[in-house]
């Protein structure tokens, strides 16, 4: 029986696959029975026109290949002729992409499932680290898709909005009545604004949006937000530098002084003292706070290596 797109989207293995989680985090037990998922994704005019990165598809292949050579499986053909050709490819230098499917049950063949984000193959590029996804970008994408009634009708403010994930997925997911991506780098904005071209071919923004450079130190300058305050604000892995956090506070600050908006900052644990200082300067600046910690199952395509954290102020 042929595979539908429908089929290959709701397959876990294939959610990983298309958003290139590490081979280690990627359960290959019984790969006889899924690698054709993953042919069948491979001929896909969305990995055609916005391919992932080639050494990611050489090493999942080759790893497939290890496991039903191990599990004393037949190979086809056609896995071995697509792995040789993309070791021929290896230094192709891109661009690349990665293909998010956030939802748990995708029930049409249409991708509006899929999430396409360009990204840097290195962390830092270009001088900032907001042209890849950071893990807690996913969770805040995946978290706005599970609390679609908080977000509804609702003026949001994204700060440090990076690569755009959790923005497109919110301005195609839910129905905000206008969302603002920021940022206060200029080529994050550019590949933003690339991204969300990218997906406005085959998606529907349910909402007004705009993309806004915003330094938090010029925050109180900033005189739109006097007018029109956001309901909520959103922001995902801004706190791992600590010359940041007074400014970041001092923005914080300002968006609660109408009493009616609502922040929620998603963290990961990556070092227990940067963490602790935040949440202390938090303190220092008067800000009332709750903080949870993400279960470890959160989602399949969330890679949880160090704990998330998520606060939120009020």
């Amino acid at each position: 029986m042929s595979l539908t797109f429908v089929d290959c989207l709701n397959n876990d293995m294939v959610r990983q696959f298309m958003c290139a989680t590490q081979l280690t985090a990627i359960n290959f037990k019984n790969i006889s029975n899924e690698f054709s998922f993953i042919l069948t994704m491979l001929s896909h005019p969305i990995l055609q026109k916005y391919p992932l990165k080639t050494q990611y598809l050489t090493r999942f292949l080759k790893t497939i290949i290890n496991q039903m050579e191990n599990d004393g499986n037949e190979l086809c053909d056609e896995l071995y002729l697509k792995y040789v050709e993309l070791i021929q490819k290896e230094s192709n230098e891109g661009p690349f992409y990665k293909h998010y499917i956030l939802k748990n049950n995708v029930d049409n063949e249409i991708v509006e499932s899929i999430i396409t984000i360009q990204e840097s193959t290195s962390i830092v590029s270009h001088g900032t680290t907001g042209l890849c996804t950071w893990q807690a970008g996913v969770a805040l994408s995946i978290w706005c898709l599970k609390h679609k009634d908080k977000l509804k009708d609702k003026f949001i403010v994204e700060l440090g909005c990076g690569t755009g994930l959790s923005g497109i997925s919110v301005c195609t997911n839910c129905e905000p009545r206008e969302y603002w991506f920021t940022d206060c780098h200029s080529t994050v904005l550019k590949s933003l604004q690339y991204n969300i071209q990218i997906n406005e071919t085959y998606k529907t923004f349910n909402c007004k949006y705009k993309t806004v450079q915003l330094s938090w130190d010029d925050i109180e300058d900033f005189k739109v937000f006097k007018e029109n305050k956001p309901d909520l604000v959103l922001a995902a892995d801004v706190t791992f530098d600590k010359t940041m956090f007074e400014p970041l506070c001092t923005s914080l600050k300002y968006f609660l002084n109408n009493n009616t908006t609502e922040i929620i900052l998603f963290c990961t644990l990556r070092n227990v003292e940067t963490y602790k200082q935040f949440l202390e300067t938090l303190v220092k600046y008067n800000l009332h706070f709750t903080e949870d910690i993400l279960p470890n199952n959160y989602s399949i395509i969330l890679q949880q290596d160090c704990p998330i954290h998520f606060i939120t102020v009020k």
